[in-house]
C-alpha cells in the first residue's frame, strides 16, 4: 500500500508539471531575460529607462492579472494599471480577495499570478496580426508542431521557427513598412514588462500547491475506483505544447530587447572605456 501511495505522489508531481510546466518554464525564461535587459538599461539610463517602456508594458501586464481575477471569480478590491509616481517601483497593481474555501478560486491564484504571460503574449500576437501580417503567417507555423513527437524534435522545431520569425520580422519588406515602426517599439515595451514580479510568483505558488493537492486527490480517487485517467493528462500535455508555442513570441521579443540593451550598453559604456585605455 505504501508503494502505491508513493507512486501516486510521484505521479501527481509529474502531472502537476504537465498542467503548469509550460507556464512555469516561460515565466523563468522571461524573468531571466527581463532582469538581464533591465541591468543594461539601468546602467545606461538609470531607473527612468525602465519607466519609458511602462506606458504600454505596465497596463498590459496588470490587465493579465485583472482579467484572470474576473475569470476565476476573485473580488477586485482595488487596481491601478499604471502609476509612474508610485513608491518602491510598484508602477501597477491588482489587489484582490478570494474565498479560501473555493477550490476553483484557490486554483485561480496560479493563473492570476501568471496572467501577464497570457496578456503580453496576446497583445504581441494581436499586434503582429494587425501590423505585420507576413510575420504573423510565420508565427502561425508554431501551431503545426506535433506534440506526439520526441521532446528533442519539438525543441529543435521551436528553435528553427524562432529563427524564421526573427528573420521575417526584420525583413526588408517589414523595415520599409510603416506597420513595422508602429509595432516594433510597442512590442519592445510590452516584452519589457511581461516577466513576473516576486508578488506574482508568490501568488502563483499558492495556486500551484492547490493544483497539486487537487491532482493528488483525483489520483487517489482513481486508485480507489480503479479508473484510468492517463488520457486526460496526455491531453493537458498537448495543450502545454501549444501554449509553449504561443509564448515563443514573448521570448523572441524579450531576446530582441536584451540584444538591443546590451548593444546600447556596449556602444555607450564599453567602447568609450576601451578607447580611453588605448
Amino acid at each position: 500500500m505504501e508503494d502505491k501511495l508513493f507512486t501516486i505522489l510521484q505521479l501527481s508531481l509529474f502531472e502537476t508539471l504537465y498542467v503548469t510546466g509550460s507556464l512555469i518554464l516561460v515565466g523563468i525564461v522571461l524573468g531571466i531575460l527581463e532582469n538581464s535587459a533591465n541591468f543594461y538599461t539601468r546602467k545606461i539610463f538609470g531607473g527612468k529607462g525602465i519607466l519609458v517602456t511602462a506606458w504600454i508594458g505596465a497596463p498590459v501586464h496588470e490587465l493579465g492579472h485583472l482579467l484572470m481575477c474576473y475569470l476565476f471569480k476573485h473580488r477586485i478590491i482595488k487596481f491601478k494599471l499604471l502609476d509612474l509616481k508610485a513608491k518602491e517601483g510598484v508602477i501597477g497593481y491588482v489587489d484582490h480577495k478570494w474565498d479560501r474555501k473555493s477550490l476553483y478560486q484557490n486554483i485561480g491564484n496560479f493563473f492570476i499570478g501568471m496572467g501577464p504571460i497570457f496578456s503580453g503574449t496576446a497583445a504581441l500576437v494581436l499586434g503582429m496580426y494587425v501590423f505585420l501580417p507576413g510575420s504573423f503567417a510565420i508565427f502561425a507555423n508554431y501551431l503545426t508542431l506535433s506534440p506526439g513527437v520526441q521532446e528533442l524534435h519539438i525543441l529543435t522545431g521551436i528553435l528553427n521557427l524562432n529563427m524564421e520569425l526573427i528573420k521575417s520580422i526584420f525583413s526588408v519588406k517589414n523595415l520599409t513598412s510603416a506597420g513595422f515602426w508602429i509595432y516594433f517599439p510597442m512590442a519592445i515595451c510590452i516584452s519589457s514588462h511581461i516577466a513576473l514580479s516576486r508578488a506574482d510568483l508568490k501568488g502563483a505558488g499558492k495556486g500551484l500547491i492547490t493544483i497539486f493537492t487537487f491532482i493528488l486527490l483525483i489520483n487517489v480517487t482513481a486508485l480507489i475506483l480503479n479508473t484510468d485517467i492517463s488520457d486526460f493528462f496526455t491531453g493537458i500535455l498537448v495543450l502545454n505544447v501549444y501554449l509553449l508555442a504561443f509564448s515563443m513570441i514573448s521570448i523572441v521579443f524579450s531576446l530582441i530587447r536584451l540584444a538591443l540593451s546590451f548593444s546600447a550598453y556596449f556602444l555607450i559604456k564599453i567602447v568609450p572605456w576601451i578607447w580611453r585605455m588605448r
